[in-house]
């Protein structure tokens, strides 16, 4: 993070710049935006006021669920996956690239994956704001290769991957 960037909402000392956003976020308006969006997904998806059984699908995502969603955590209820942006966007990846079969839902019969526009790196930043540590989740070298060239487009053009994962919402892929 370059120190002398300043929040693009409020003026004060920015923590996170969001590149899709075209955004420097302090960490009140960084935290607001990413609860936001996966409270959005949920009531999009008109799930409201239930305990959920938390998937461990990823590492970090089930920590960030767990950090939402505490509260309602429970041995029964609908489950929340804790895929995120890059899971879904190589899903659709491999699907074009070797026609894989897609392995994600985002909206499954027993359950919901909030996190589908959320990336790690958000996850990962938010965390380390809390001073807390979480992993990244180790992928096979197949997926690791197609993430890798999914960054560097994400490099070059800022909210490719949900872009990725919108066509394939559209499409029935995921």
């Amino acid at each position: 993070m370059d120190s002398d960037k300043s929040c693009s909402i409020c003026g004060k000392k920015a923590v996170f710049y969001s590149a899709y956003l075209k955004q420097w976020l302090c960490k009140k308006h960084f935290e607001r935006m990413l609860l936001k969006r996966v409270r959005s997904n949920m009531n999009s998806h008109e799930i409201r006021d239930k305990s959920f059984i938390f998937g461990d699908e990823n590492k970090c995502g089930k920590e960030f669920l767990k950090f939402m969603f505490n509260d309602r955590e429970s041995s029964h209820g609908e489950k929340l996956y804790s895929y995120t942006l890059e899971d879904f966007a190589i899903s659709v990846m491999k699907f074009f690239l070797f026609h894989d079969p897609p392995n994600k839902k985002i909206e499954q019969k027993n359950g919901f994956s909030p996190l589908f526009n959320v990336s790690e790196n958000e996850v990962i930043s938010f965390f380390k704001l809390k001073k807390r540590d979480v992993e990244k989740i180790s992928r096979s070298g197949k997926d690791e290769s197609v993430l890798k060239f999914l960054s560097e487009i994400e490099e070059r053009r800022p909210g490719g991957m949900i872009s990725l994962v919108k066509v394939g919402i559209k499409l029935g892929i995921i």
